[in-house]
């Protein structure tokens, strides 16, 4: 009767997890924990580590990971994750298994909403500051008279009137001027008949190969409106100079293919002529155009 109890206790023990797993299950418990703190903290914008995920996206498929991709694909991993080590902690199932199953899962669930809680209160922190700067009390500016894309003459005191957006650039520009047109184009769109009293002027710095011509190509593709101006670099100098506005040529020898070091704002001028205020590359196009409506009320 001995021999048959002891045989019983031996075959009603079920076997435990082995080592290797209980590693593997830790081991995804924690990567499962982190990525999904860092995918409901990407969820407020803050980017904590994003670059790996999207460093191994385009290692593996050979593209870029779009933004709106990322917090989803590591909410993902995480949630995948914990459920693997679940799954694993399960075999073989019994009560108290389930229960720390079920404690894993609500770990990666209070992991996510930490993250989001994180996010929330740090995110104007890691966010680039909206550059805008005011002039208190509002500057009034020295007239100029330039070269207009269809070869007359446009003055400042011509668009008295209109408020005006006015950008220093150049055509053969790889990035910023092309990035701040296309908002221009946008801030012009969401004005919607308010537009009608707004100017979109951009002033080249560099004469030597913005020619009128040139010029008109440029502006009419971001839009028909849109004006461009140039001239000798000396008078476009002492303009930009104004606007606290600088530039510098990179041209050596006789090549004609250089880049202009050149300042990346847009000066906001209103119906009067006076200068009210400056804005950065990246102030949302909803600011601009509620900064904008202010200049334009006299606000």
């Amino acid at each position: 009767m001995a021999s048959i109890s002891s045989i019983s206790r031996v075959t009603d023990r079920r076997p435990s997890p082995s080592i290797v797993t209980l590693m593997v299950a830790s081991v995804l418990i924690g990567f499962g924990a982190v990525m999904s703190f860092l995918g409901a903290a990407y969820l407020q914008d803050v980017k904590l580590l994003a670059e790996a995920p999207a460093a191994f996206w385009a290692f593996i498929c050979g593209q870029p990971l779009a933004d709106a991709m990322v917090a989803p694909l590591i909410l993902i991993a995480g949630a995948l994750s914990a459920l693997s080590a679940s799954a694993l902690l399960l075999r073989p199932a019994t009560k108290l298994r389930a229960v720390i199953a079920g404690v894993v899962l609500l770990s990666a669930v209070a992991a996510a909403g930490s993250g989001y809680v994180f996010g929330a209160a740090n995110r104007s922190a890691v966010q680039t500051p909206q550059a805008i700067a005011y002039l208190t009390p509002p500057r009034p500016m020295p007239d100029f008279a330039l070269m207009n894309h269809d070869g007359g003459i446009t003055r400042l005191s011509d668009l008295r009137g209109k408020t005006v957006l006015l950008f220093f650039g150049y055509t053969h520009c790889p990035d910023i001027c092309p990035l701040a047109l296309s908002e221009m184009r946008k801030v012009k769109a969401a004005l919607g008949k308010d537009a009608e009293r707004a100017a979109f002027v951009f002033i080249s710095v560099d004469g030597a190969r913005d020619t009128p011509e040139v010029l008109r190509r440029y502006v009419r593709a971001f839009d028909p409106n849109f004006i461009g101006l140039t001239g000798p670099e000396r008078q476009v100098r002492l303009i930009a100079l104004e606007y606290g506005a600088h530039f510098r040529s990179n041209r050596t020898g006789d090549s004609n293919s250089y880049t202009v070091d050149h300042t990346a704002d847009t000066f906001v001028i209103d119906a009067q002529g006076r200068w009210r205020l400056a804005y950065g590359m990246n102030v949302p196009t909803e600011t601009i155009v509620r900064e904008v409506r202010k200049v334009m009320r006299g606000s």
